[in-house]
């Protein structure tokens, strides 16, 4: 059977197991996942009508966008002076109970939803779940975005020099990506954050020029045939100019190390996380993690399984997150090391493959 219509039919089953009747689904990447259609809504209303009961699937789309579907699934298209809350009402037809994207779609149209004959309640995880579990061609081409990493961080490895800034360094991984067939230019992200700028874990690349003794950190990811790879290596230019930042680089890593040690099916999400945690919070930097350990990676950069402490959820496997422990000082600087993970039957599988060594990361020239 059709690896996606094997997708709408155990969608269709969740639905039924959670008491839904229908679903609307508005989120691009759950469409994308159920039918394989990429689609940009920008600000129309696009959503895909699943039917529990008889495992059809319909998407409700503007008139401007006919065909979108491909023939993937049947389309009701809407004029824009018209609105879509008529369409959605002929497509959802006589239902029960109508489970709906909350987290996705606005208030406007939520109230169209609740102004159908019908109970409504919250989606929820319920795509979320399936799409947790990575299949075979999935994993290709998430192996595949993460080889693009690792050779982009490769061949800026030997170029950097004092006087580049920081938004030159992120043009450069840029380009060399860009190269590759099948990599998306729509949608990516690339930070690189030198000196004092790589404490802040979310900074954004400016005209800072290297000198030389100066971490670089470079978090950036590769959108491969829609499906995301994200990885952080910090370079220092000619040598590592602080003791301190080789100090926390050497706990960082045995943090990343120690945490992809620890998954396994079977393990909690928490237990991941308490594993980096522990690491950097016993050698005394532990209120400067900042953030949690990892993020699920998939058709979305973020998404489930989140790799936090309060998470209960049991590792299995076919799931891939990130791991990425990191130390930030603040007038300093910040050290950040991510690699993508694979839970596989005994143990997993690290998709990123660049060389963490210390020695590894310094740019000679």
């Amino acid at each position: 059977m059709d690896v996606l219509r094997v997708r709408q039919l155990k969608a269709c089953e969740i639905l039924k197991k959670s008491g839904y009747d229908k679903a609307i689904i508005g989120d691009p990447m759950s469409i994308n996942y159920l039918t394989g259609i990429h689609i940009i809504p920008y600000e129309r209303y696009y959503g895909l009508v699943l039917d529990a009961g008889t495992q059809e699937l319909t998407m409700v789309n503007p008139s401007v966008d006919t065909g979108c579907m491909k023939g993937a699934v049947p389309e009701k298209t809407y004029l824009d002076e018209d609105g879509p809350a008529d369409t959605i009402r002929e497509v959802v037809g006589e239902c029960t109970v109508l489970a709906v994207d909350k987290k996705y779609f606005s208030m406007r149209i939520g109230e169209i939803f609740h102004s159908l004959d019908c109970q409504i309640e919250d989606l929820g995880d319920c795509i979320a779940q399936l799409r947790m579990f990575k299949d075979e061609t999935e994993i290709e081409t998430m192996q595949f975005a993460a080889k693009i990493v690792d050779e982009a961080v490769a061949y800026v490895s030997d170029k950097i020099r004092p006087g580049m800034t920081e938004k030159e360094l992120n043009m450069m991984l840029y380009t060399y990506m860009a190269s590759y067939p099948g990599f998306i230019t729509d949608e990516f992200i690339i930070l690189v954050l030198a000196a004092a700028n790589s404490a802040n874990p979310h900074g954004v690349s400016g005209d800072y020029a290297f000198q030389e003794g100066d971490i670089v950190l470079m978090d950036f990811c590769a959108y491969y045939n829609y499906y995301w790879s994200d990885i952080t290596r910090c370079l220092f230019v000619g040598k590592v100019g602080n003791p301190k930042l080789a100090e926390i680089y050497d706990i960082v890593l045995r943090a990343n190390l120690t945490a992809i040690e620890s998954v396994k099916p079977g393990v909690k999400a928490s237990d991941v996380d308490r594993a980096a945690r522990d690491v950097i919070t016993n050698a005394g930097y532990g209120e400067l993690f900042l953030h949690r350990t990892g993020h699920g990676l998939g058709l979305d950069v973020h998404e489930e399984p989140y790799i936090t402490s309060a998470s209960d959820l049991v590792l299995e496997e076919g799931m891939t997150f990130t791991i990425e422990p990191g130390i930030y000082i603040e007038g300093v600087g910040g050290v950040r090391i991510e690699d993508d993970i694979l839970v596989t039957k005994d143990g997993c599988r690290t998709l990123t493959l660049r060389t963490k060594k210390l020695e590894d990361q310094i740019v000679r020239y």
